[in-house]
């Protein structure tokens, strides 16, 4: 933990150029410059800071602007969109510690060395990301956004659309979400929540306002109102009304059974990742490391090193596959669920000298 904020405040410290920083105008825009403005707003103006740091990623993903912007959204309080950012960072940096490992083994002499430094500095901006997520879980909590079955919602938190299928991460204590429907009309909820609970909100909107009917008309002034004629009475008329039974949302459960199949993709990914960490664990143990986790200095260490980050990675996507999978499935069971609805109506009227058929769609 201590090294986090060792690793925080250095980074801090070594971008920040002088009392007061100012960014510079970037026309035409370009990854260099938005990265240059967001280490210069690092330590005076962090929410400006992140909005140049993402600016920056989206033009070139590279995964030091977008700690750099993990680091912003920490110190501007952001702890939710933080710790989702720093998950990131994790994923983008094992596959450099895997390429980092590749190039070592097969590197000889000088370019080993540079090559085994290489893979050390990866390994420490790996363990210092996922040391940020532990401290950032005492920070946030969950929202269980419950949308009914048919509406179709987005939700939004600090102006960022997130997954409302899967539980939402926001600030502990106090945050808001703000939940959109299709037609338009949004609301602001106020989420209170304790340091790793979970709450549940309900996506429930008002009735829209009727329309006010019009005032009958005035007779101007020194003219009588003449009494209305009677209105003769309504001819009686026959009507049928049929009923049909469809699913209740296809496009849901569409939706679910993809969602699922990520799911599916997720827990496969988590088990690979988990067999390979196995075989890591095995290995380190063929390499000298006893039940106590203590290994001799060299390849056993990397070994265990190397089991603990896959392990830590397939726990992780092992998690959100799980979550993909339920979800899917019980949006899959709503969307197929029947719901019963009026057919075309067929209305006959009947007067005295005429008759007339009317469809209502």
């Amino acid at each position: 933990m201590a090294g986090t904020n060792r690793h925080v405040a250095l980074v801090i410290a070594v971008v920040a150029a002088g009392s007061e920083a100012h960014a510079k105008d970037c026309s035409p825009p370009s990854p260099e410059c938005h990265l240059a403005n967001g280490k210069e707003l690092l330590e005076s103006d962090p929410k400006r800071a992140a909005e140049e740091l993402l600016a920056s990623f989206k033009l070139d993903e590279r995964t030091d602007t977008l700690e750099l912007y993990a680091m912003a959204l920490q110190a501007d309080r952001k702890y939710a969109l933080s710790l989702e950012t720093w998950k990131r960072v994790i994923v983008f940096r094992e596959s450099e510690l895997d390429a980092a490992r590749e190039a070592a083994r097969k590197a000889s002499g000088r370019k080993a060395t540079a090559a085994k430094a290489a893979l050390a500095r990866s390994q420490k901006q790996n363990e210092a990301a996922a040391e940020a997520i532990q401290k950032l879980w005492g920070a946030v909590g969950r929202v269980r956004v419950k949308i009914a079955a048919g509406e179709v919602v987005t939700v939004s938190r600090g102006g960022i659309e997130v997954d409302a299928t899967r539980d939402v991460t926001v600030n502990a204590g106090r945050d808001e979400l703000v939940l959109t429907r299709k037609d338009g009309r949004s609301k602001r909820i106020v989420v209170e929540v304790s340091p790793g609970g979970v709450a549940e909100v309900e996506a429930v909107f008002d009735a829209e306002p009727s329309k006010a009917e019009p005032m009958p008309a005035q007779p101007p002034k020194g003219m009588t109102k003449l009494p209305a004629e009677p209105l003769e009475e309504p001819e009686p008329m026959a009507s049928t009304q049929m009923w049909v039974e469809t699913p209740r949302s296809p496009r849901l459960s569409k939706v679910g059974l993809g969602i699922a199949a990520g799911g599916l993709v997720s827990l496969a990914v988590a088990g690979t990742f988990g067999y390979l960490a196995e075989r890591d664990y095995d290995d380190a143990r063929s390499a000298g490391c006893n039940d106590a986790g203590q290994c001799p200095v060299g390849q056993a260490v990397e070994l265990a090193e190397q089991s603990n980050d896959r392990a830590r990675v397939a726990q992780i996507t092992a998690i959100g596959g799980g979550a993909l999978l339920v979800t899917g499935a019980v949006m899959w069971v709503v969307g197929r669920g029947k719901t019963r609805h009026a057919a075309p109506a067929v209305t006959v009227h009947v007067q005295p000298s005429s008759a007339a058929i009317a469809w209502r769609f």
